[in-house]
């Protein structure tokens, strides 16, 4: 019965501490860990969706990249009018690369609109790693607002302050091409390999890059198909065409054209355009691939649809020829 008394004592002491055991705080999504977020988002939480939504279109925070994934979650955040998810929604059809660029970018529009009349940028300018990382990438590809580098990087450096893997592989290209920073590419093979260190997947495809030509680090074309390879494992598209052309170069490993093909045909199903123009060069030339003209042309047409330069031309090039 000593029992009774000690649990009433213990209720009162929490009442009058202003503690309610029985409905603790909820933590927000975008302060929990990564691995909490899957049981958040099922259980309907729109910012916990749109995390997840952006962690699996970048690959970062666990997850391997995965743009369908990422646009199923999206689509359930936006549902609830979430900012966060709007502009992840608008992103996801932004970059459905499988799709004609025209196309996406009017169904990308509107949703960036919504995402910004829902309180986005206000949010975003907040501090929240994933939202100012977010907001670098609108500023930087002019989503839903005039375009700004400057104030793109601006955002990466908050984000990755913070211990943002998206942000600080942003911040390597910027170096890199020298975009709103001055060219810097040892600083940008540096940001690239923080990135990296976080699981950021496409970054993992950058360091790749960077050893096969020597970008801010000595060549080493061993270590650049071993890069391409942890970037490809984990969904990168830009780490399955660094290896696709290692395999049909014979960069790092032993030619096989074979092997190269299959690599591409991974990407190009990923949504990547280059691989999809590099596909269409392969059946014109005979190469990994028996020749064939009409193959050549699908692939340079999707690539085209895309917004691939270069394959337009060669689409023209092929049917001016017929």
């Amino acid at each position: 019965m000593k029992t009774l008394p000690r649990l009433l004592a213990t209720l009162v002491l929490a009442a009058a501490m202003g503690v309610r055991a029985e409905n603790p705080a909820k933590v927000p999504a975008d302060q929990a860990p990564p691995d909490q977020w899957p049981a958040m988002a099922e259980a309907g939480d729109p910012l916990a969706q749109a995390l997840l939504a952006r962690a699996y279109f970048f690959g970062t925070d666990g997850m391997a990249l995965n743009p369908k994934t990422a646009d199923t979650w999206a689509r359930r955040s936006a549902g609830q009018n979430h900012p966060l998810g709007l502009f992840l929604r608008g992103w996801c059809c932004y970059f459905d690369l499988l799709r004609p660029e025209a196309e996406r970018e009017q169904e990308a529009k509107p949703f960036f609109e919504q995402a910004l009349a829902a309180g986005f940028e206000k949010q975003a300018g907040q501090g929240g790693r994933q939202w100012l990382a977010m907001l670098g990438l609108a500023h930087g590809r002019g989503c839903g607002m005039s375009e700004n580098r400057e104030e793109a990087v601006k955002c990466w450096r908050k984000a990755a302050d913070l211990g943002d893997p998206n942000a600080m592989a942003s911040l390597g290209v910027g170096c890199q091409l020298g975009s709103g920073v001055p060219k810097d590419e040892a600083a940008a093979f540096q940001w690239y390999r923080k990135a990296a260190a976080l699981g950021e997947a496409n970054a993992m495809a950058f360091i790749g890059n960077c050893y096969r030509f020597g970008i801010g680090v000595e060549k080493n074309e061993a270590a650049a198909v071993a890069w391409n390879r942890k970037a490809a494992d984990r969904g990168s598209y830009a780490g399955m065409f660094g290896l696709a052309d290692c395999y049909l170069q014979g960069t790092g490993v032993p030619k096989d054209e074979a092997e190269g093909v299959k690599w591409l045909l991974k990407a190009a199903d990923a949504g990547d355009c280059a691989a999809m123009a590099k596909l269409g060069d392969c059946y014109q030339d005979g190469r990994g691939v028996k020749t064939d003209k009409e193959a050549a042309a699908k692939w340079y047409r999707k690539a085209a649809d895309a917004g691939h330069q270069g394959a337009k031309r060669h689409l023209e090039e092929l049917e001016s020829a017929e």
